[in-house]
């Protein structure tokens, strides 16, 4: 083989650099959808859309789910478990409650107060003016009067003006029931409203992921990878990583389901799916016979068909609350070919090892091969048929592979490395990218359906 037509053979498995129009014309990614007429139909597309509709969970963690159909009948089981209601319940609500509950039980032990003086006739005109009548409650002449003691009586205040008569029946026991009941009320608001604060949910909000995704060799497979960090130095304690694969599926008696969902395995280095957050880590997952993307060509993991939701879980050291901290990935997300760059070096100067957080989501180019990473470890075995696979242009890339050492030049982009007896041999040629593939500055064409 030539060298010319070995340039034409890999220069026909590059994707097309996208021209100024198409650069200028969005920043982000274009799908070209069918209609139903046949014709193609463009749309824009936004971060973490899927098929031209928002992604199932946003980059923050939060779902884009809505529930119908229920009827009031099993909204009761929500009044029951009322302090988990509260809690969950958005905080314009929360404090509406508090003060609302609050200026009610004031109101109702107002009126208990002035029915009291009433039945004891302390506002008849001749007991008011009378100096030897001894009201109730001293000085309470009007319903304003009553519910000022009324606060008074449940805060604790006394400014002194207004004070409970003993001689009187039933002052006792109202001062002890309003008491007792402000007591109760005060400490349910007080402490849904502590734990409301301190939900560990917002824990999370120091936990970062980055923007986007790679996928590249690693150890000989492909691998797919995601940068973690946290900004706190209490870290949290038994960090575990995990994913979900969010796509559509049909079964084989042709049930549908939309969101079916599917594991993802992730490891930090050797330590598997525990994550030591001491500084910015790198997850990986594995693209092997376990990972749903296992048999997904380039064209399919860059067709914005799916979802990829990558979840970190672990312990807060100071409160023992578990915190759960969770983000979303599409296609539009995902560079193809890139890695993600050293962020953490020695500093000889302070004798520290520092972490670049100004860098975390930098990623460098590497060389990648445009297939599958079943074809991928084929490669690499040396094992496996490759004769019919097809490239993200349409073509064949690949020969059957008698041995893995000509492919695997091919792929890491030493192509020109392979003597001429290794080509002689059958060894097979395989098609890589020379500049890696970011999904951001391509334009893709949805296949026909």
């Amino acid at each position: 083989m030539s060298y010319d037509h070995r340039s034409s053979l890999l220069a026909s498995f590059r994707k097309p650099r996208p021209t100024e129009t198409q650069t200028n014309e969005d920043p982000g990614q274009l799908l070209e959808f069918p209609s139903l007429n046949g014709a193609k139909e463009e749309k824009g597309l936004k971060n973490g859309y899927q098929l031209g509709r928002p992604a199932l969970l946003k980059k923050g963690g939060k779902y884009r789910v809505s529930y119908k159909g229920l009827k009031e009948q099993k909204r009761i089981p929500f009044l029951k478990d009322i302090f988990q209601t509260l809690i969950d319940i958005k905080w314009r609500y929360a404090i509406l409650i508090f003060c609302a509950t609050f200026l009610f039980v004031y109101f109702v032990f107002a009126i208990l107060w002035y029915i009291l003086g009433y039945a004891h006739d302390d506002f008849n005109p001749d007991n008011i003016n009378n100096p030897n009548w001894r009201p109730c409650v001293e000085n309470m002449k009007t319903f304003a009067d009553s519910f000022m003691y009324s606060v008074e009586t449940q805060t604790t205040i006394g400014y002194g003006s207004l004070y409970p008569n003993t001689q009187c029946g039933g002052t006792l026991f109202l001062v002890y029931l309003q008491v007792t009941v402000g007591f109760l009320i005060e400490t349910l608001l007080v402490g849904f409203i502590l734990v409301k604060v301190a939900r560990p949910k917002h824990r999370r909000l120091t936990l970062l992921f980055s923007d986007s995704v790679c996928i590249c060799i690693e150890d000989g497979e492909l691998c797919l990878q995601v940068r973690v960090g946290d900004m706190r130095k209490s870290h949290l304690v038994d960090t575990k990583a995990s994913g979900i694969f969010i796509s559509e599926k049909v079964s084989k008696e042709g049930t549908v389901y939309p969101l079916y969902q599917t594991a993802m395995e992730f490891e930090a280095h050797g330590m598997d799916s525990r994550v030591f957050m001491m500084w910015p880590i790198v997850l990986k997952h594995r693209i092997n016979n376990k990972s749903p993307l296992w048999n997904m060509e380039f064209d399919e993991i860059l067709s914005n068909t799916f979802e990829i939701i990558v979840l970190l879980e672990g312990t807060i050291e100071s409160t023992g609350e578990i915190c759960q901290a969770r983000t979303s990935y599409s296609s539009k997300d995902i560079q193809w070919g890139y890695r993600f760059a050293n962020i953490v070096d020695f500093d000889i100067q302070t004798g520290l090892w520092e972490a670049n957080f100004k860098q975390f989501n930098e990623t460098v180019p590497t060389p990648t091969p445009k297939c599958s990473g079943k074809d991928v470890t084929n490669i690499y075995n040396g094992t496996g048929n490759l004769d019919n696979v097809e490239g993200a242009t349409g073509r064949s890339s690949f020969r059957r592979t008698q041995s893995h050492a000509g492919p695997l030049n091919y792929m890491l982009g030493k192509a020109s490395n392979v003597t001429d007896a290794a080509r002689e041999s059958g060894r097979g040629a395989v098609a890589f990218r020379e500049e890696p593939y970011n999904s951001q500055k391509w334009r893709l064409s949805m296949p026909a359906f």
